[in-house]
């Protein structure tokens, strides 16, 4: 399967500490994590480091820390198999899950977000940050775009929707899909998506409990050189207060061979000698299908190429109009690589 070139995910490869900068200050952000069992006994709580929880702890304390509050948890959900009689009670109790809970903020523009499973502050929209001290890296993220208030979740707080951009000296400007969650004290950032590199943001919106960036990107199989031009739109959900792209259909090689096989013919011994399938991932469900027909028996094309969408509905993989068609030459007649232009 092939994607697009040079799409890094990450500005931090291999740093060995993070600093998150928070109002001027430099906090380690594992401390947030480690402040959590005494935080629970101070609200008047029990914490169960096995299963990260805090027992008989106030939605209000659980909403500040940004866990998972359940009014009515069994009191004999992590009983097993264990055969001493348990009584069935209600606990009010706050669960956190492996990723250390992000800090609260007043608004999406002074929140912490998740980017590359690290957190990131914004002070006024921005964060400028170090992999380590004394590198002389500097990465900047910034948000770009925030769209109206809606609902991305089951509660009574409106969320907002955000664009965000990192950059840094000598790369790529890379674009993340996040979300500011509306809680009973503030805001509450998700983790970011990974969008794209390079790519022309141009709105994101909430649209009954999902979130909907659009943008306009390159063909996969073109380079950065070529300004980004076509229209997409991906659409992400809310699940157990993280951010995730809704889920679409996969187009596998051999299904996509099919689907040549299937609407553009195979390579019969009278016409060619071999038929390559390739897929280019587009990104957020849009796939395209590559087909090269090779060892032509043609006077002066030697090879064929065709890239189409790729469209699936009902169930069913279709190829959609031809984007590309190009053809290579036989020696002596033209061209050696793919063009548009005719053999002689």
């Amino acid at each position: 399967m092939r994607k697009p070139p040079k799409r890094r995910r990450s500005l931090l490869a291999g740093a060995l500490i993070v600093l998150v900068l928070a109002g001027g200050v430099l906090l380690d952000a594992n401390a947030l994590d480690k402040d959590l069992p005494g935080g629970c006994a101070e609200s008047g709580g029990k914490w169960l480091e096995e299963f990260r929880e805090c027992e008989y702890t106030s939605r209000d304390w659980c909403d500040s820390v940004h866990g998972k509050f359940d009014e009515c948890a069994s009191a004999c959900r992590h009983r097993g198999e264990d055969p001493v009689p348990c009584t069935m009670q209600c606990v009010p109790m706050c669960s956190f899950a492996k990723d250390f809970p992000l800090p609260q903020g007043k608004d999406p523009e002074n929140c912490t977000y998740r980017i590359e499973s690290r957190p990131v502050t914004l002070v006024n929209g921005v964060s400028k940050e170090v992999p380590a001290p004394g590198s002389p890296i500097k990465i900047t993220t910034r948000i770009l775009l925030t769209g109206d208030k809606g609902y991305l979740n089951d509660d009574e707080y409106p969320d907002i929707p955000v664009v965000l951009l990192q950059t840094t000296v000598g790369s790529g400007s890379f674009f993340y899909a996040a979300a500011a969650l509306g809680t009973s004290h503030g805001m509450r950032g998700t983790g970011a998506v990974w969008a794209g590199d390079r790519i022309l943001p141009q709105a994101i919106e909430v649209d009954t409990q999902s979130m909907v960036f659009h943008y306009a990107d390159r063909y996969p199989w073109e380079s950065y050189a070529t300004a980004p031009s076509v229209a997409r739109s991906r659409s992400f959900l809310v699940e157990d207060g993280q951010l995730r792209e809704k889920p679409f259909a996969v187009l596998s090689p051999d299904i996509a061979r099919k689907t040549v096989v299937a609407e553009w013919g195979d390579c019969s011994p009278d016409a060619c000698s071999v038929l390559r399938v390739s897929v280019w991932d587009g990104g957020g469900g849009a796939w395209y299908i590559e087909a090269i027909y090779d060892g032509m028996l043609d006077d002066s094309v030697k090879a064929q190429k065709r890239i189409a969408p790729a469209v699936y509905r009902n169930g069913e993989w279709t190829l959609g109009d031809p984007l590309v068609k190009q053809v290579k030459c036989h020696q002596g007649r033209g061209h050696g690589e793919f063009s548009e232009e005719p053999c002689n």
